[in-house]
């Protein structure tokens, strides 16, 4: 059930979210407490922050939340603008490489999250399974152009793996190399996942 807020509220919130983005990328997770948030946020006091959030994992939880939420409005219209599972996945690259360029600070915050946002236990919360939701979509995409003779027979979730870390090495490219040439960087990758799925026609 989601909560209603006033707009007051998201705005208040919003402007913490960002502001512990801003810490989670120049401080690290480690130094991201609330006194560091209130200070980046310019706010009186931590209780402000408390107010909106009861603890530190409520809001790394949230901007997890908003991260991928920004992922799906930037990366589903553009998958959905396209019919053959070929072009999908090509656009799927595509998008992906522009939504890290663009909002590249809040994708290494997640990173930063990502690799230190423990349960109580000392388990990492964001584990592997938080990727199954995407291999299922690309795995149905894949199984579809086989389905259409577009692509060769292959193991759907392999190429699907694969995929996920080749995209995954290309946001480290992109964050470390802010001269990066994205598009043509999101162009090899298109031309190599092409050249490893499609269904050769023979003469």
């Amino acid at each position: 059930m989601q909560v209603k807020r006033s707009v007051t509220a998201e705005a208040r919130r919003t402007q913490i979210m960002a502001a512990a983005v801003e810490c989670l990328v120049d401080l690290g997770y480690q130094h991201t407490s609330y006194a560091r948030i209130a200070e980046r946020a310019e706010l009186s006091s931590t209780r402000l922050i408390s107010y909106h959030f009861t603890a530190k994992d409520e809001l790394m939880q949230a901007i997890v939340d908003r991260v991928f939420d920004r992922a799906k409005a930037a990366i589903r219209p553009r998958m959905a603008a396209v019919d053959a599972p070929a072009e999908k996945i090509a656009t799927f690259i595509r998008a992906s490489l522009d939504w890290y360029a663009a909002d590249r600070r809040e994708v290494l915050a997640l990173r930063e999250i990502w690799n230190n946002f423990r349960d109580p236990d000392g388990r990492l919360v964001l584990g592997p399974l938080i990727h199954e939701p995407e291999y299922e979509e690309v795995i149905g995409i894949f199984r579809a152009g086989q389905a259409a003779v577009e692509l060769r027979d292959f193991d759907p979730r392999a190429m699907a793996v694969a995929l996920r870390s080749t995209l995954g090495g290309a946001s480290e490219q992109i964050f470390t190399h802010t001269d990066l040439d994205v598009p043509a960087y999101a162009e090899e990758l298109v031309a190599l996942f092409d050249a490893a799925t499609r269904k050769e026609i023979s003469g």
